[in-house]
């Protein structure tokens, strides 16, 4: 029999967990301020699409973010702030740097994982819709698998009024859920119901794009406009509500190479998509911090044979009008980190970065980091890129204010997290769609130049939509 000596060591945990817990709750009232205490918890191998699957019903508020590397998963939330207008980003990362030096950690697991502060923005700083302009929050439960492993973590804010036995048996209720499920997966894996049963019984694209891009055009023949980055929805209503996980873990089967990712507002809407552009990532370690960004602009097609590809690939490279939308990205980018005072490195061509579907002209951008510059302050200085709005910036987001017939929302805005060692990650949130129940709203967009060509401009954007839609269902 193993129910005894489980029982012992859940026993003995629990107990371990009170005393720390205790303890965060002394420091609380000493302090005279809330703490965030942080415990990491050995649990058995669980897949955390499969995790959002079996408890998105227990926690409304969700945060996925997958890469080739790692995939982390938040449900419920702890610690939240939300803000709006032109010192969102500021605000933001005012309450990550209080909130880090809160935080008490838990070793007793001999697993230390502090927490994620999990973001999403809306593109324009003023909500308009389903989203708030800015949020950060601190989930109740994070799930981080990262070579082969899982690890679960809890988040409470602990004050002097908290009841803690209350709260151990809520971790306690909490590991065991978790293990029920793992364990039931582990029994009889299985793939999970498909996105949707069947295809959508109504397809209905929301803008005219190929007017709008021909309306664009003359605007793009003067001085002050070099290009815009319009983008087209396509509004989908399926037989049944779709299906989040399922759905999260097909976008990550097709495009495994890129960054999929989903976040819900409580309500019942959910953003998710599988991006392939990243805004920046910051690696911090004892030797300094590194960033990392893409420039990402110029598409094709794959072929449907290996040498078509490569003859595409190769026009592509040589397309003058593809290099220049290109390139207009790479000297904004460079151009804003050598404004904080950096010394960005990248290569003098771009390379192809090659997607299931489609192909871009890509140029990674790498420069060392000061530990006083805050990722915050990089996300507000490089968005929106003149990949996802145009250049100028503020004549083209007023461009598309105007032209557009939808709200963006979260499409192509920042999307990502940061840790409290100085670590960071954030996407831009593009081949995206917005669900909510049997309803989705695809978004994809193009960028337009004077030399751009409506039908082709066209043609481009029904291939990102159509991809993601066939992902979905």
């Amino acid at each position: 029999m193993t129910v005894a000596p489980y029982q012992s060591a859940l026993f003995k945990r629990c107990k371990e967990i009170y005393d720390f817990l205790s303890d965060c709750q002394r420091q609380a009232t000493y302090d005279q301020h809330a703490k965030l205490a942080n415990l990491t918890i050995p649990i058995s191998s669980i897949e955390p699409w499969l995790a959002l699957q079996a408890l998105e019903d227990t926690y409304p508020i969700h945060f996925y973010y997958s890469t080739a590397k790692y995939t982390l998963l938040g449900l419920g939330i702890t610690i939240a702030q939300r803000a709006a207008g032109p010192n969102r980003f500021e605000r933001m990362q005012q309450f990550v740097d209080v909130w880090k030096r809160r935080i008490l950690v838990s070793h007793q697991s001999g697993i230390t994982i502090k927490p994620y502060f999990l973001c999403g923005f809306t593109f324009f700083d003023q909500a308009a819709g389903l989203f708030d302009a800015a949020q950060v929050f601190v989930p109740q439960l994070q799930i981080l698998q990262r070579d082969g492993q899982t690890t679960v973590s809890l988040n409470y804010l602990i004050d002097d009024a908290v009841n803690i036995t209350r709260i151990v048996d809520d971790i306690r209720q909490q590991i065991q859920a978790l293990e029920t499920v793992a364990k039931k997966a582990a029994r009889s894996p299985s793939t999970p119901l498909s996105p949707i049963s069947q295809a959508p019984k109504v397809v209905r694209d929301v803008g005219n794009f190929e007017q709008m891009v021909s309306h664009v055009l003359p605007t793009l023949q003067g001085a002050d406009l070099h290009k815009v980055v319009l983008a087209d929805a396509l509004d989908v209503l399926s037989a049944r509500p779709f299906n989040i996980p399922a759905s999260l873990k097909a976008l990550g089967t097709v495009y495994s190479d890129c960054y999929v990712f989903s976040l819900s507002n409580g309500q019942g809407p959910v953003f998710m998509g599988a991006s392939p552009e990243r805004l920046l990532s910051i690696n911090a370690s004892g030797h300094g911090k590194q960033l990392t960004t893409d420039a990402l602009a110029g598409s094709a097609p794959r072929g449907k044979t290996a040498n078509a590809d490569q003859l595409i690939a190769e026009q592509l490279l040589n397309n003058s009008k593809e290099r220049y939308e290109h390139q207009v990205v790479v000297e904004f980018i460079v151009e804003q980190l050598i404004q904080l005072g950096l010394t960005p490195k990248y290569a003098d061509f771009p390379q192809l970065l090659r997607l299931a579907n489609i192909q871009h002209l890509h140029t990674p951008i790498q420069a060392e980091l000061p530990h006083s510059l805050t990722p915050l302050r990089l996300v507000k200085i490089l968005h929106p890129t003149p990949a996802v709005a145009g250049l100028p910036r503020p004549t083209a987001s007023q461009l598309l204010r105007v032209t557009e017939s939808f709200d963006r929302e979260l499409y192509a805005a920042p999307i990502g997290w940061m840790d409290a060692n100085g670590n960071s990650e954030f996407i831009v949130g593009i081949r995206s769609a917005l669900i909510d129940g049997r309803q989705a709203r695809l978004f994809a967009g193009a960028g337009i130049v004077a030399q751009s060509d409506p039908r082709s401009e066209l043609a481009e954007i029904k291939l990102k939509l159509q991809a993601l839609l066939g992902a979905l269902v």
